[in-house]
């Protein structure tokens, strides 16, 4: 339903846009204009983008509609840009019908792109080493799963399945495996995965996880039923020579300060996963070799992640003395089914002795 009602959403976008071309279609429109409107369409969509994604959370039909008029503004701008150019080049006769046929090209190539996107989930393998353990580690890191809010049931399990079969020591959940709109049989169907897997696996919490339409017991019990651990401020000892600390999410009020959480490991090499990245430096106080966080979708629609870029840890690695924070894409994304930032991965994280 969410798929459906985003390409309605979009149609009705691009009937709009097409309409308003129609009514001024007499008018005499010079280049530099034309140009001023394709720039002024490109900044609202962008405006739009940053509203939808870091702004309050309206109902969903609201929502698809932000990423439709997103999507349209954005596409119809540079078709504006597009036309102009090619009007300079050689003059147009039938300016309404080619300004049409470049923003409706480059408008479902635009929908294809960010649909297929949101589809297709990679690997990412980070390599790293210490001194600290002694043997190698393969740790798998999935975070923003978002179960059947943004993608099909069946790309969440292909996902699991892809990540058992990199055959890694410890499944990391980084948060929001589902969110408000995951049904109850979906979140199982994709939990069920995880059962028998040979491997450890960890439950983070993420700011989305509580807002489900199940209760955090039912939540809860189906994690340890498929033999997931939940880690709630805490440190857990993985194996002889690694550590797992598991922060509360930054939006429960009930999480601890860093420096309540005593860690019981120092000989160990410590990895904290903390959904939102932004409290690197903080958990640093606990002599972290490795922080892993999600929660930015490296900003899911452009040029959102340019603009977390300039003031928080948007995508990718970044260090602070000798711990280091990887901050993942997430595997899926928010509520609509389209994605034109970076795509949706997993981390694949070796860890070898340094000597």
């Amino acid at each position: 339903m969410i798929f459906i009602g985003f390409i309605l959403a979009f149609l009705i976008s691009e009937a709009f846009i097409i309409l308003v071309r129609f009514l001024l279609r007499k008018k005499e429109i010079k280049l530099w204009l034309n140009v001023s409107i394709g720039i002024l369409e490109i900044i609202c969509s962008i405006a739009i983008a940053f509203i939808t994604m870091v702004g309050p959370v309206f109902p969903i039909p609201v929502v698809l509609f932000q990423f439709a008029i997103y999507a349209a503004l954005m596409t119809d701008g540079i078709g504006n840009i597009v036309f102009s150019i090619i009007n300079r080049i050689k003059k147009q006769n039938n300016k309404l019908i080619l300004k049409t046929i470049i923003s409706l090209c480059l408008g479902i190539i635009f929908l294809t792109f960010g649909i297929i996107n949101m589809e297709v989930v990679k690997p990412k393998y980070i390599s790293l080493s210490s001194n600290t353990i002694d043997r190698e580690y393969k740790v798998a890191f999935v975070s923003d799963m978002h179960i059947s809010s943004s993608q099909p049931v069946s790309v969440s399990i292909n996902t699991i399945r892809k990540i058992k079969a990199e055959n890694p020591d410890f499944i990391l959940l980084g948060g929001d495996i589902i969110d408000e709109y995951t049904k109850k049989e979906d979140m199982e169907k994709v939990l069920s995965e995880f059962k028998d897997t040979g491997a450890k696996v960890y439950f983070i919490y993420g700011n989305h996880d509580p807002e489900m339409n199940i209760t955090i017991a039912e939540y809860e019990d189906c994690l340890r039923n498929y033999g997931i651990t939940i880690v709630n401020d805490e440190y857990v000892k993985l194996d002889e020579s690694i550590a797992l600390l598991g922060r509360k999410d930054y939006s429960d009020k009930t999480r601890k300060e860093i420096d309540e959480l005593i860690n019981p490991y120092n000989d160990c090499y410590l990895i904290v996963v903390d959904h939102q990245p932004f409290y690197f430096i903080d958990n640093c106080k606990t002599g972290l070799d490795l922080q892993l966080s999600g929660h930015t979708h490296a900003g899911q629609i452009a040029p959102i992640r340019l603009i977390y870029s300039l003031t928080i840890y948007s995508y990718g690695t970044y260090h602070y003395g000798d711990a280091m924070l990887n901050v993942s894409s997430g595997a899926s994304g928010w509520v609509a089914p389209f994605r034109t930032e970076i795509g949706c991965q997993y981390e694949i994280i070796t860890i070898t002795p340094s000597n």
